[in-house]
């Protein structure tokens, strides 16, 4: 039986970007009729490295055609040139797209860029899942939710649960203002489980476009995340070497108040000018720099935790 990855049907939309690239394509694919219309979504953070997209494209081979009973839109890199760069944002303009929903279509390139997704991807939308993650600097492992999308949450099987930044000019803030139920995902990174962290994201898609109505329901079993409050990022006071205590491993899990996550080390004496420690009596790990880090400036997030409650 053909899957979607050798059924769906590719435009690419043409987004103007400066005289050197003259436009640059961002492709949307999409295949099967009517409702509900589930979308996919992966890289709309260039820095955000390619396992969002590798999820993405695991999703579309593996699933077979006859197992859609809906409408799927994907778009397997939002920010081409930012992904290109390896970076958050453009050069062009240095506008964050997952800050510049429903876009200007006369604006500057993240704008435009914005307004094409907008129309050709979001609007429309009964459930949006964006794919975001760790990159070259961090690992995670938590699913934005937002009111009255708890329970895709939940489907999406992440370890961990946090409630998302409520605001419309983001890709899922746009889409529950167009009366989407949306869901912000953040899972990813290099390291030596990465593979794990792409399979826990390509089978999250399934199970949740499963029940969601947009695919036949798949034979997987629950993988609840742990919900958590109260997020905090630990940020550095003044640069730097970073000198990670808890690494990849114990991504996900929950420490004890005061455990030391990692310290901020003089570049030339190696003194300890900084520790960071788990500030919550239960604190849930939802994102860390893994490595040894060189700390440019102050305010650079080292961990973001939440606390279990």
């Amino acid at each position: 039986m053909p899957t979607l990855a050798e059924t769906i049907e590719w435009n690419d939309h043409p987004v103007a970007s400066s005289l050197a690239y003259g436009t640059v394509d961002v492709r949307i694919g999409t295949v099967g009729h009517g409702g509900p219309v589930g979308l996919v979504v992966a890289s709309v953070h260039g820095d955000e490295g390619p396992w969002g997209t590798l999820a993405v494209n695991r999703l579309l081979a593996s699933v077979r055609r006859e197992e859609l009973l809906g409408t799927l839109r994907v778009v397997p890199v939002a920010h081409p040139l930012a992904t290109e760069a390896d970076a958050r944002q453009t050069h062009l303009d240095l506008l964050d797209l997952n800050s510049s929903f429903p876009g200007d279509p006369g604006g500057s390139h993240t704008q435009r860029l914005a307004a094409v997704l907008a129309e050709h991807a979001v609007d429309g939308a009964d459930v949006v899942l964006d794919v975001h993650g760790g990159g070259s600097w961090n690992i995670n492992c938590f699913t934005y939710r937002f009111p009255g999308s708890e329970h895709v949450a939940e489907w999406m099987g992440t370890p961990l649960i946090l409630d998302g930044p409520d605001r419309a000019s983001s890709l899922t803030g746009y889409a529950r203002v167009r009366g989407a139920v949306a869901v912000w995902i953040e899972m990813g990174g290099r390291g030596e489980f990465e593979e794990d962290r792409a399979a826990t994201v390509t089978r999250g898609l399934r199970r949740a476009l499963g029940k969601a109505g947009v695919l036949t329901e798949a034979d997987l079993p629950d993988e609840p995340g742990t919900p958590a409050t109260g997020k905090l990022p630990l940020s550095t006071s003044r640069p730097g070497i970073y000198q990670p205590v808890l690494r990849e491993s114990a991504l996900g899990t929950v420490v004890e108040g005061g455990t030391v996550v990692g310290h901020l080390l003089d570049p030339v004496s190696n003194e300890v000018l900084e520790t960071f420690r788990a500030p919550f009596p239960r604190t849930a790990l939802a994102l860390l720099r893994p490595t040894l880090a060189r700390i440019e400036s102050p305010g650079q997030v080292v961990a973001l935790v939440a606390e279990i409650v």
